[in-house]
């Protein structure tokens, strides 16, 4: 027996070559920057987590507290809020930039930008939407275990046994919705201009239908996933080695200024070369996917 999310496989590849072969730089750069916002989920960017003992942090809270530092920290937070704000408004119009990008096979951005601000705001809200489920899931986590480590009484830790399992449900199902929306409703959305809702109405017949089909979607794309962490991962060595170096150059020889802008731009390139042929394929297998699916939807 086929299934949808095996037999893309091969057709996304050839997809992804068609497109990214012969080099065009200017398709790569173009599709280096929409990819620098559309496409990388967290498990598919190298991540660097470093371990900070509980009293550091501790008083480097109560350092930024002090009334001399105060507004200095609530302007960074607000310029970070802000900052992270606007990187997910561009990149939720980046979504549908992308699609148009790999269904049109002709990679601009200013244009599609422009024409796609409107469902990329919608689709903002309700990444939004679920995160903040995502957070009042996590509070009913959290909130017990910060009373019962201020009040020293376990009583409050009685409440995980509904919250921690509330948590995992509710993640797992925020994590599936914005999978969903982001690889086949925005496509969707993209080919006929409907709303969010409407495109999730066209693609819910199918996917109630052929769950199993999306089912097994959902495991050949944790296995891609987890590849492309891999990939992204020996990139992020293999740029943070000569640019440590650099750096620590720059420290014993006064030229070496030089050498950390270069090995910075090398970096990028490295990433860039990385991310465009990783989201490009995994995009199209998304697509290719739908395009296999009883859901009405034409690839090219």
């Amino acid at each position: 027996m086929s299934w949808y999310a095996v037999d893309a496989l091969d057709e996304a590849l050839a997809e992804a070559k068609s497109l990214l072969a012969p080099v065009d730089v200017g398709v790569w750069v173009r599709l280096a920057v929409i990819t620098l916002f559309a496409g990388l989920s967290p498990p598919q960017t190298p991540s660097v987590s470093v371990d900070v003992p509980p009293q550091a942090v501790v008083e480097y809270g109560e350092n930024l507290l002090r009334p001399q530092l105060l507004p200095a920290a609530v302007s960074l937070l607000v310029i970070g809020i802000l900052l992270a704000v606007g990187f997910a408004v561009v990149g939720s119009v980046m979504e549908f930039v992308l699609v148009d990008a790999l269904r049109s096979r002709d990679v601009r951005i200013l244009g599609p930008f422009k024409r796609r601000l409107g469902p990329g705001l919608r689709l903002f809200a309700f990444r939004v939407a679920v995160g903040l489920v995502v957070l009042l899931a996590t509070a009913g986590v959290a909130v017990p275990v910060f009373l019962a480590a201020t009040t020293g009484t376990v009583l409050p830790l009685l409440a995980l046994v509904v919250t921690v399992p509330l948590l995992a449900v509710v993640g797992a199902l925020a994590a599936l919705a914005s999978e969903f929306t982001t690889a086949f409703v925005v496509p969707l959305m993209a080919e006929r201009g409907d709303t969010l809702l409407g495109g999730w109405r066209r693609l819910w017949p199918t996917l109630r239908a052929d769950w199993r089909e999306f089912a097994v979607y959902v495991l050949v794309k944790i296995v891609l996933v987890v590849g492309a962490g891999v990939v992204f991962s020996l990139a992020g060595a293999i740029v943070a080695i000569p640019l440590g170096l650099a750096v620590f150059g720059a420290v014993l020889t006064p030229v070496a200024f030089v050498a950390v802008a270069v090995a910075g731009i090398l970096g990028f390139l490295v990433l860039a070369a990385v991310s465009v042929p990783v989201v490009t394929g995994l995009r199209y297998h998304s697509l290719c996917t739908l395009d296999a699916s009883g859901v009405e939807f034409t690839l090219h």
